[in-house]
C-alpha cells in the first residue's frame, strides 16, 4: 500500500488533512474570511469577509412602487383614475380654473418631488452608497443602438405624434391651458419637461420600476407595467385629447421596449430628452404659434428654423 503526504501551501510543512489545506499555523495566521479570526500581528479580532446577501425581489418592488410615488405619481394616478371612472359612467367632469400662482406652485412642487424620488432612487439602486449608481441603472450604450439613432427615434415618435393628431381627436388640454398662462410659466414647463423629467422619469420608470417588475415576472410584465402606468400619470395633462395620450402610450411603449432589449437606461433618457427638446424648442423659437396652430404646422415651422428660414 502507498502513503502520499501532503504538504501545507504555505510553510511546506507535512499535514494530515489532505493536499491543498493549510496547516495549523498556517490557518492561524492567514484567518478564513468566514470565521473571525486573530491577526497574528496586531491580536486584534478581523471580522469575517462580508459578503452581500441578495434582496427579496418583492421588497425591491415595494420601495419602487414607494419611490413611484414619491415622485407625484400617485396623486396623479389617483387624478386619473377618477376622472376615467367619472368618463366611463357617463358623467361630467368638473372643470377646475387654472391660475397662473396655482400654475407656478404646481411646477414647482412637481420639481421638488421629482427630486426627493432621484434622491430614492439612489438609496434603493446603490444599497445606500454600496454599489455604484449609474453603472446599475446600466448607463451604457448598446453596439447596436447609439445616440444618433436616438436622435432619429425621438424625431420618429414626434413625427407619429403629429400623424396622430390628424387621425385622432383633439381639444385643448389642461397643458396647453397652463402654456398660455406667461413666459415664466412655461420656462418653469421647458425645465421641467426637458432638463428634469427625461433622466428622473427614467430613473424611476424604467430604472427603478422595471427591474424590480422584470426580475419578479420578466420582461413582458415590465414592459407592460411600466408601459401602463406612465401613460396612466400623463392622463390628466392631457384629459381631452385621444390623440395626445394615444401618443403618450405610444412613446412609453418604445421606450420601455428599448430598455427591454438594450438592457441600458442610457438610450430611454436620451431619446425622452430629445423628444422633449423638440417641443421645448417650439416653445422658445414661436411660443404663441406652437400654442395656437395645429401640430403639423409647428413641426414645420421648427423644420424652417433649423434651415434658417423665418
Amino acid at each position: 500500500m502507498s502513503i502520499t503526504t501532503a504538504y501545507c501551501p504555505s510553510c511546506g510543512q507535512a499535514v494530515e488533512t489532505g493536499p491543498g489545506t493549510l496547516c495549523a499555523q498556517c490557518q492561524a495566521n492567514f484567518p478564513s474570511p468566514q470565521s473571525p479570526q486573530a491577526n497574528w500581528l496586531t491580536g486584534a479580532e478581523i471580522p469575517p469577509m462580508e459578503t452581500e446577501k441578495p434582496s427579496s425581489p418583492w421588497l425591491d418592488l415595494l420601495w419602487a412602487f414607494l419611490i413611484w410615488g414619491v415622485s407625484g405619481a400617485f396623486l396623479m394616478a389617483l387624478d386619473a383614475a377618477l376622472r376615467i371612472s367619472l368618463w366611463a359612467l357617463g358623467q361630467k367632469i368638473p372643470e377646475i380654473e387654472i391660475t397662473r400662482g396655482a400654475a407656478i406652485f404646481t411646477l414647482l412642487i412637481t420639481m421638488v418631488f421629482q427630486l426627493v424620488a432621484l434622491g430614492a432612487s439612489w438609496m434603493v439602486v446603490t444599497r445606500l452608497g454600496k454599489k455604484p449608481f449609474l453603472q446599475t441603472l446600466g448607463w451604457h450604450w448598446h453596439p447596436q443602438f447609439r445616440w444618433v439613432h436616438a436622435v432619429g427615434g425621438a424625431a420618429l415618435m414626434f413625427g407619429v405624434a403629429v400623424a396622430l393628431s390628424q387621425l385622432l381627436p383633439h381639444r385643448e388640454t389642461d397643458m396647453e391651458k397652463i402654456l398660455k398662462l406667461g413666459t415664466s410659466v412655461r420656462l418653469l414647463v421647458i425645465v421641467l419637461a426637458v432638463l428634469m423629467a427625461p433622466v428622473v422619469e427614467e430613473v424611476v420608470y424604467r430604472g427603478v420600476v422595471y427591474s424590480s417588475v422584470e426580475r419578479l415576472w420578466g420582461k413582458a410584465a415590465g414592459v407592460f407595467v411600466v408601459t401602463g402606468i406612465f401613460a396612466l400619470v400623463h392622463v390628466p395633462q392631457y384629459w381631452g385629447s385621444v390623440a395626445a395620450i394615444t401618443a403618450i402610450v405610444a412613446l412609453s411603449l418604445v421606450l420601455t421596449l428599448l430598455r427591454a432589449w438594450t438592457g441600458s437606461l442610457l438610450p430611454c433618457v436620451v431619446m425622452h430628452l430629445i423628444y422633449n427638446g423638440i417641443q421645448g424648442v417650439l416653445l422658445v423659437v414661436a411660443p404663441d404659434a406652437a400654442l395656437n396652430t395645429p401640430t403639423e404646422k409647428t413641426a414645420m415651422m421648427l423644420v424652417n428654423y433649423w434651415l434658417g428660414g423665418n
